[in-house]
């Protein structure tokens, strides 16, 4: 069983937690757990596992759940799983704080932060190793509380596509990085009157990252595709 977060001395708001498996699965199960951190541990839901055989053009389990959780000070949100696969549990969630002078919602700035890069070397790792692209990277926590992603663009720029992989995954900006989704990538043939290979991954109320924080990508096929990412910087006015 592993620690994912730690409730905040006005406490936390686990917003959702997404479960990206890199390793095949067995049919079995993922548990979240609440400790409050004197011995008292109780389970407060399950999500089933399939069994999946990942490839090159079948994409390892993942989901991600929304939670609305609130996290008590010092708490402890836990997870662990039935079998003994491998994979990255990754909690977004919000610490509450107070501007000391007071803060309402229509006091937060936000700053427009777009991120645009291509890739094109395979890849066909999925633990972060390997050829990999910051497409996003979030303001800088000296200035910034946070970044808000609302959806990443992922476009093929040449004229074929074939089965494959495009990969997204998080880094903290210092050295770890943790794959979080899987896009397939289908046969496309572009020409005058058929459009190129694209898909949009929409984050429903966002997905919210760390101030400094990155988005890399990668994909599995030697392919090119262009990554835009639409997201917003925030902090509170001072």
């Amino acid at each position: 069983m592993g620690t994912l977060l730690t409730g905040a001395s006005k406490g936390t708001l686990v917003k959702s937690i997404m479960f990206k498996a890199i390793t095949d699965t067995g049919e079995g199960m993922l548990r979240l757990f609440v400790d409050d951190n004197s011995g008292t541990v109780n389970l407060i839901k399950e999500i089933p596992v399939p069994a999946i055989t990942k490839a090159g053009i079948n994409p390892a389990f993942e989901t991600r759940i929304n939670m609305d959780f609130v996290l008590q000070n010092g708490y402890l949100l836990k997870v662990s799983t039935e079998l003994g696969d491998t994979f990255n549990v990754i909690a977004e969630g919000l610490d509450w704080d107070y501007y000391d002078n007071g803060v309402r919602m229509d006091t937060t700035q936000y700053t427009v932060n777009t991120g645009t890069n291509p890739i094109s070397t395979a890849n066909s790792s999925l633990n972060g190793t390997g050829s990999t692209t910051v497409v996003y990277a979030s303001g800088s926590s000296a200035t910034y509380k946070g970044s808000s992603v609302s959806s990443i663009v992922i476009k093929c720029y040449d004229n074929t596509s074939s089965p494959g992989m495009v990969r997204l995954y998080l880094n903290d900006g210092v050295s770890t990085t943790r794959l979080f989704t899987e896009i397939m990538v289908s046969s496309e043939v572009h020409d005058g009157t058929d459009q190129s290979f694209e898909k949009t991954v929409v984050f429903e109320n966002d997905l919210d990252i760390k101030a400094g924080w990155q988005i890399y990508a990668s994909t599995e096929n030697t392919q090119n595709f262009w990554i835009v990412v639409e997201g917003r910087d925030w902090k509170y006015q001072s």
